[in-house]
């Protein structure tokens, strides 16, 4: 069961997503809040999976709240503001429910919920780069084995990732926010777009990193912390 906390200064905006996660099998709520701030104080209170997060509220928005919060669950944004759409997905956030919404669109976001979260729970158990030199993945219906060591490197699009290996890429719904916590070791973000293995780069320049002859880009943010890393 995917434990939810509601965060939505709109009354009737609170009562709908309650009747929806009521009425869904797979979801659980564990607490709705109408700010930010009390939302803040629930997460240090109770475990929760997936927050639904609206984004424009009143003294911190839901963007400032992710900004402003060192651990958070899956995210899908409600909001009536189309505009922010694109934002959102910035964060890695699971789905953007735009309002109003019926509940025929809120179990598309549920679909891509469970996906995602059917992910992530064994991706938490086996990826340690100190336990195992592997992680298993989903492709369509398919289970891929994906071996640490021959990584090239990650590209991630929105919701999606991609490994890249020298015969292979596999696609699959994963954060790369969450993958960057877990592939510790030999890997290093350097873009919004790219963790990379640090054993398979073959040239760092300026502004980019060679990898198997792909120039990948570096990001201003990240630069610092790869030559850390290095």
């Amino acid at each position: 069961m995917i434990r939810c906390l509601i965060v939505d200064d709109e009354p009737y905006a609170r009562k709908l997503l309650e009747e929806f996660i009521q009425n869904t099998e797979e979801l659980t709520l564990i607490a709705s809040a109408n700010n930010a701030m009390e939302a803040r104080a629930i997460l240090t209170r109770q475990k929760i999976d997936l927050v639904f997060l609206d984004i424009q509220m009143p003294e911190l928005t839901g963007i400032d709240f992710l900004k402003s919060s060192t651990r958070i669950p899956l995210v899908v944004f409600t909001t009536a503001y189309a505009e922010y759409a694109l934002q959102g997905f910035e964060y890695d956030a699971v789905d953007y429910l735009l309002k109003p919404f019926d509940f025929n669109r809120f179990l598309k976001a549920v679909n891509k919920i469970t996906e995602r979260f059917q992910i992530k729970k064994p991706h938490v158990a086996s990826t340690s780069a100190n336990e195992k030199d592997y992680i298993f993945v989903k492709d369509g219906t398919r289970l891929v084995k994906i071996d640490l060591s021959s990584l090239l490197y990650i590209k991630g699009s929105r919701e999606y990732v991609t490994f890249v290996t020298k015969t292979s890429k596999t696609m699959t719904l994963m954060s790369m926010k969450q993958l960057e916590q877990e592939l510790k070791d030999d890997f290093v973000r350097i873009h919004n777009s790219f963790i990379i293995r640090l054993g398979a780069v073959d040239e760092i320049t300026k502004d980019e990193v060679i990898i198997n002859r792909e120039a990948l880009p570096i990001g201003a943010t990240y630069k610092k912390y790869l030559l850390q890393k290095l």
